[in-house]
Parts: structure tokens; C-alpha cells; sequence
């Protein structure tokens, strides 16, 4: 008797843990439950494997979890019914090439759907593996990518707002004429000074004191004073209205900027982060990466089928179809004795129809020739009948035991 691990490995791999208990039988136990052992593992995997690239897509637990176990179990019945469904045929070492290819090539065929999910799961499942791997790399090719966009945004954002815009470029000219005006205020002060000091050069008279030049420079630069505070004040008003409103506006967008900001960061999901690790796929070395990783994962989702596939012919293939020849005479056996008995009874049948229409015949016969017909009482009619039938079936009968001793 095997210990219930290995008879749940064997019924992993999809034999009859009938035929393999049996003597013959023995050394074909640890080969299947080998290839049990790795249909639970490869299911497994698959779980492991599904959760997290549902996971790295919607980024919820309580959702990966149970599709993962359900894509495992999914797996897990694919590789069990393709298993039991490769039959390795027997093969006599007299047959032809063409015909051992033809018997290879009908196993092979079995598996192909499986070998081809398993390439379809491998590149599903080598993405996620991918972008955990280049984890750090896509982060930062990632905010590299949303600086840039929220700078453009911003500017965007700016620039939609057209009396945030007007606003600024009126404090602008303001504080721009604002800015002359003092400029030219210092500049007049400053020269006021160097005459008086009696600087010498170009535009100055080089005398100490207050000459003509440094009177009229005097009242230049009163003037541009009085310019600059009568500008101070005839735009005050209108400077603190801007400056409030520009605030107002500013945190308009400021707010706008920050909803935009977080849509982009929300937005960094899968397809975010497969764009981003489409773009570092450009170097040969991550490309390497990626085709290793799919060959790997497809070798690993075929291990079972492929087993199966190069696996030689053992007892229990012999035994199997042994059993299975047995229940196919034995269904034709069946066949045949209900063929027999509906023909027997068919025969029996037809044997009374014939029996009775002779009767029926010759009463009516004797009928029409008897002038005695009112004599001829309805008894006599039904034991004349039997009479004949029991003589019909009998002569039957006698030819078919006639028949069965001879055939014996």
C-alpha cells in the first residue's frame, strides 16, 4: 500500500491509481508521481504567477488572490487532462520511420494547445516579473516623465487662464514703469550729487557748489521724484486690487496644477509602467533579459506535458490498453448477443405471423367449401390454432438446435 502523498501525486498526474497499485506496475509509481508533483507545482506557479500581474494591473489584494488560486486550479485541470490524454503508442521496433513519426507526431498533437497557452502565459507572466525586476529604473524613467509633463501642464493650465495672464502682464507694465521711473529718480539724484561735488567730466561743470547746472539738475530730480510718488500713489489702489486677485487666481492654479498632478500620479499604473519598460527595452542587455525570462517561464508552464511527451512506454500503457481492448470486446460481445436475441425474436415473430396467416388461409378456404360452416363452433376454431402454432414453433425449433449442434 502507498502512503496517501504519493497517491495524491498520482492522482495529480492523471493515471488510474488502480492499475499502478498492481505488481506490474511498480516501477512506473515514482514516474508518476513525479509528474504529479509537477502538475502541482506548475499550478502553483501559475497561482503565484497570475495574482501578481493582476495585482501589478488593479494594485488590489482581496481581487488577486482569489483569480490567482482560480487561474492555478485552471491550469492545474488543463495539465491533468492533457497528460491523461497523451497514450504512447506501442511501437515495434520492425515499423518504419514514417510510421514511428506518424505515431510522434500524433502525441505531439495532442499537446500543442497546452504548448502554445504556455507561451501566451509565459509572456503574460514575464511582463510583471520584468517590471519588478527593472523596478527602480522604471521609477525613475517615470518621474523623469511626470516632471516634465507637469511642468507642461502647468504652463498649459497657465495659459487657459486668460485673466490670470492679463492680471500679471498689468503688474508687470506697473512694476516695469515703476521700475524706470526710479531708475531715472536715482540716476537724476546721483548726478545732482557729483555736481554739486564738483565732478569734472562730460555733463558737468567741475565747480563746487550750487551752480546753474546743479539748479537745473536739482529740479530734474525733484520732478522725477514727484513723478515716482505721484505714479505710487495715482496706482496704489489699483496695484493692491491686482496683487489680491492675482493670489486669488495663483491659488486657482495652484489647484488645478495639484488635481492635474495627482490624475498623472494615479494614472501611473500597468500601461504607465509597460510604456516605460518598453522604452528601456531599447538596450540589447534588458532585451536578453526579457527573452530569458519568457523561455524560462515557458519551460517551467510545459514541464508535465513535456515529461509525458519524452517519457517511454511503460506496464501501465500496456496494462491500460489491455483493459481497455477487454471492455471493448466485451461491448461487442454485448452487442452482438442483443443483435442475436432481437433477431431471434424478430424470426419468432414473423414465424407466428406466417403461422396464423396460413390459418387464417385455410379457414377461410374451408369456409367457403363447407356447407357445414354453421356447425363449426368458435372453439374448435381456437384449438385447431393453437394446434397449428405450437406445430409451427415446434418445427422452429427443431431447426434452430439443429442449427447450434452443428455450429458446436
Amino acid at each position: 500500500m502507498m502512503n496517501s502523498f504519493r497517491r495524491f501525486f498520482l492522482v495529480c498526474s492523471g493515471a488510474t491509481v488502480d492499475i499502478l497499485e498492481r505488481p506490474e506496475c511498480k516501477i512506473e509509481v515514482a514516474r508518476y508521481a513525479m509528474m504529479g508533483a509537477f502538475v502541482v507545482f506548475t499550478s502553483l506557479f501559475a497561482s503565484l504567477s497570475g495574482g501578481f500581474a493582476l495585482f501589478t494591473g488593479f494594485k488590489r489584494l482581496l481581487l488577486a488572490i482569489p483569480v490567482g488560486l482560480l487561474w492555478g486550479a485552471f491550469i492545474f485541470t488543463l495539465d491533468r487532462f492533457i497528460i491523461s490524454s497523451i497514450r504512447k503508442q506501442a511501437i515495434d521496433s520492425d515499423s518504419s520511420l514514417g510510421h514511428k513519426i506518424w505515431i510522434k507526431t500524433g502525441e505531439l498533437l495532442t499537446a500543442v494547445p497546452r504548448l502554445i497557452l504556455a507561451g501566451f502565459i509565459a509572456v503574460t507572466v514575464a511582463v510583471p516579473l520584468e517590471m519588478k525586476y527593472f523596478e527602480p529604473e522604471i521609477t525613475a524613467l517615470l518621474d523623469d516623465t511626470h516632471g516634465q509633463a507637469a511642468r507642461d501642464q502647468a504652463t498649459q493650465i497657465h495659459d487657459s487662464m486668460p485673466e490670470l495672464v492679463a492680471v500679471e502682464q498689468e503688474l508687470a507694465a506697473l512694476a516695469d514703469k515703476d521700475n524706470k521711473l526710479r531708475e531715472r529718480r536715482d540716476l537724476l539724484r546721483d548726478q545732482l550729487m557729483y555736481e554739486g561735488q564738483g565732478v569734472a567730466g562730460p555733463g558737468y561743470s567741475g565747480r563746487f557748489g550750487a551752480g546753474p547746472i546743479y539748479r537745473q539738475r536739482l529740479g530734474e530730480s525733484n520732478q522725477a521724484e514727484a513723478d515716482l510718488t505721484n505714479h505710487h500713489k495715482t496706482n496704489e489702489a489699483r496695484i493692491q486690487y491686482l496683487t489680491g486677485r492675482l493670489n486669488t487666481l495663483r491659488l486657482d492654479l495652484e489647484g488645478a496644477i495639484r488635481k492635474k498632478r495627482q490624475i498623472t500620479e494615479d494614472s501611473n499604473g500597468f500601461l504607465a509602467r509597460f510604456q516605460a519598460l518598453h522604452q528601456l527595452t531599447a538596450d540589447g542587455s534588458i532585451k536578453n533579459v526579457t527573452l530569458f525570462l519568457i523561455v524560462l517561464l515557458t519551460l517551467i508552464e510545459t514541464t508535465p506535458v513535456l515529461i509525458k511527451l519524452f517519457a517511454k512506454r511503460g506496464p501501465y500503457d500496456d496494462l491500460l490498453d489491455a483493459i481497455e481492448h477487454k471492455v471493448h470486446i466485451a461491448q461487442q460481445v454485448d452487442v452482438s448477443n442483443f443483435n442475436s436475441d432481437t433477431n431471434m425474436a424478430l424470426e419468432l415473430y414473423q414465424l407466428n405471423a406466417e403461422a396464423r396467416r396460413k390459418l387464417e388461409t385455410k379457414l377461410i378456404r374451408d369456409t367457403l367449401s363447407s356447407e357445414r360452416i354453421e356447425d363449426l363452433a368458435a372453439p374448435d376454431v381456437e384449438t385447431a390454432q393453437t394446434e397449428i402454432v405450437k406445430a409451427t414453433i415446434g418445427d422452429w425449433k427443431w431447426k434452430q438446435m439443429k442449427t447450434v449442434h452443428h455450429t458446436t
